[in-house]
């Protein structure tokens, strides 16, 4: 039997270190973010259905510009997603969700790694070199080792804010603390991922972006006793009474 191909397209909006993304209301993947796009209907070239969609799910006039990069997808049913991404031009409009698409919003590059993206999106655009690549486990945990404080970016949040913490490995994690006295840490409660930007000290830009899994350490656990007295001695302080240790675990985007 013949493989089902179906023609797609996709528009790499960017400005910048920005890059808009929509989120889909539909399935596949329904809740995850992606790049504007979708089917070449019959008769359309592949420019025609990227400003037909893009106008669509964004309400913004747009134009094509050249070939980014292609990739295939399994979709249900045996079929094939042929999905060709372009980059584009915005000449018009106004931003605002439509069609399947339930969100449109502008996010910096760095933000791509806390989010929920659609299946191999980060890859693709590291791939092409539209938002950098991965970084290795070793640059991770050699530059969160070395840093005594990071910068914690938590999906829905406005801004970053700074952390201190401590690097343990094993696990190969990084351990935060919030509670009376200690530092406040906006959301991180409720966020599944966070991105974690290393800063320089030379340049003082960004040494690395990471994605890290977050998850609360219990109280009174093995994990709870093996890492309180390591931060106390971190913090240089005594009477360290955290209210809730976090552990920051690098991830890849699509786990």
């Amino acid at each position: 039997m013949a493989e089902l191909r179906i023609p797609c397209v996709g528009a790499i909006l960017t400005d910048g270190e920005l890059i808009l993304l929509i989120r889909r209301g539909h399935e596949p993947e329904a809740g995850r973010w992606s790049i504007p796009g979708g089917r070449v209907e019959p008769g359309e070239t592949d420019q025609q259905a990227l400003v037909r969609e893009v106008r669509e799910e964004t309400g913004l006039e747009v134009t094509a510009g050249p070939l980014v990069g292609a990739v295939d997808r399994a979709s249900p049913g045996g079929r094939v997603l042929a999905i060709r991404d372009y980059a584009a031009t915005i000449t018009g409009g106004t931003l605002a969700a439509g069609d399947d698409a339930d969100d449109a919003r502008w996010f910096s590059m760095r933000e791509l790694h806390s989010l929920p993206l659609s299946t191999g999106l980060l890859e693709a655009l590291n791939d092409w070199g539209v938002a950098g690549p991965v970084p290795t486990y070793a640059l991770v945990a050699e530059a969160t080792r070395r840093a005594g404080v990071v910068w914690l970016t938590v999906p829905g949040r406005a801004r970053a804010y700074p952390a201190w913490h401590l690097w343990r490995d094993p696990p190969g994690a990084a351990y935060l603390v919030t509670g009376p006295g200690e530092q406040p840490l906006p959301g991180l409660a409720g966020a599944a991922r966070v991105a974690v930007t290393v800063p320089s000290k030379e340049s003082r830009g960004t040494l690395v972006t990471w994605t890290a899994a977050v998850s609360r350490v219990e109280p009174g656990s093995p994990e709870w006793d093996e890492v309180i007295g390591p931060l106390a001695a971190a913090r240089l302080n005594a009477e360290l009474s955290p209210e809730a240790v976090y552990r920051l675990a690098p991830q890849s985007p699509c786990d």
